[in-house]
């Protein structure tokens, strides 16, 4: 693993960090942690990383890390000014499935940063979807900009294929860079739950909730963002979830996951945790990157029956290069 990215990255100098940071996601969070582990085994320190947050006093304290405000233009100026190299470091940045604005902010940092020629990565990223020709544009015009892509699935691969990117690498989630730590307890008789919004919710509720409600144990839901939070209390009746707990960093998710007997639910980093506490699990594939992980972790995914969770495969070092 360290090997690989030790080539993957650029010469070890400041860097600028580029993501969904600081928006109490998360899968997010979880992804600046294994970017900051990353470039910390490349020899890059913390006092040399800087983030774009939308929340950098709360980065700043839970990462130890220089942090901007990713709002005010002229921090991000000054940021890209200090920095020699600009990582746009994992996760669906590029997507207009909800508004095109997300594709136009990350287009224009990674275009000020070109203007200033700082050189520009990017690592775990799934592309899409694109709706729009605008945002088509935009995600082809950064992402060739780009001296290294690194994509965590199939279809993100494709799709920077045709856009003709250079130096273009078939990964996974960064997240699965983390190691548990913990010594994880014989799990209980509980199921973690995940629900988060999407167009086809109720379809998928419908499915699950007779099985989960049926379910001989405690149920939690486990939400990893307030969106999440607010949906699970949402169909908490439904569900028969006995306890909601918002998880915010992966210390947090040990202690929940380590009491799992099994696991249901929607987001893509949901499926992460629980492959990485190795807890048996089945997923609601709301989006092909959800698929694909599925696939590849041989986990079973709910569409229009009931699925069973099962375990999913172990992580190795292999995970993280094309297989």
């Amino acid at each position: 693993m360290k090997k690989f990215f030790t080539s993957y990255l650029l010469s070890p100098n400041s860097y600028l960090l580029l993501g969904y940071y600081g928006f109490g996601n998360l899968g997010d969070e979880l992804l600046l942690r294994a970017c900051i582990k990353i470039l910390n085994e490349r020899g890059i320190e913390n006092e040399k990383i800087i983030v774009l947050s939308n929340n950098p006093e709360e980065t700043r304290k839970n990462f130890n890390v220089k942090a901007v405000n990713r709002w005010k233009i002229f921090e991000v100026i000054k940021a890209l000014r200090k920095s020699e190299f600009l990582m746009l470091g994992g996760g669906g940045l590029f997507q207009d499935s909800t508004s095109i604005k997300s594709c136009v902010y990350y287009w224009a940092v990674v275009r000020l940063a070109k203007l200033l020629g700082v050189k520009i990565s990017a690592i775990g990223q799934s592309i899409g979807p694109l709706n729009s020709k605008i945002a088509k544009i935009l995600t082809s015009n950064a992402f060739k900009a780009c001296e290294k892509v690194h994509v965590r699935d199939k279809n993100s691969f494709n799709i920077a294929k045709n856009f003709g990117c250079k130096n273009l690498i078939l990964g996974s989630d960064l997240v699965m860079t983390l190691k548990n730590t913990s010594c994880l307890l014989p799990p209980a008789s509980c199921l973690l739950i995940n629900l988060r919004p999407c167009e086809n919710l109720e379809s998928f509720i419908k499915i699950i909730a007779p099985h989960v409600k049926n379910f001989d144990g405690k149920k939690i839901g486990a939400a990893l963002s307030e969106d999440d939070e607010k949906i699970l209390f949402a169909n908490k009746k439904i569900l028969g979830i006995n306890e909601i707990k918002l998880i915010k960093s992966f210390n947090e998710a040990e202690n929940v996951w380590a009491f799992a007997s099994c696991c249901v639910g929607m987001r893509l980093h949901f499926g992460v945790l629980s492959r990485i506490f190795q807890r048996p699990v089945a997923l609601i594939p709301y989006d092909v990157k959800v698929k694909e992980f599925a696939e590849q972790s041989n986990i079973p995914v709910i569409i229009n029956e009931w699925r069973e969770p099962s375990m999913p495969l172990k992580i190795s070092d292999c995970d993280t290069i094309c297989p």
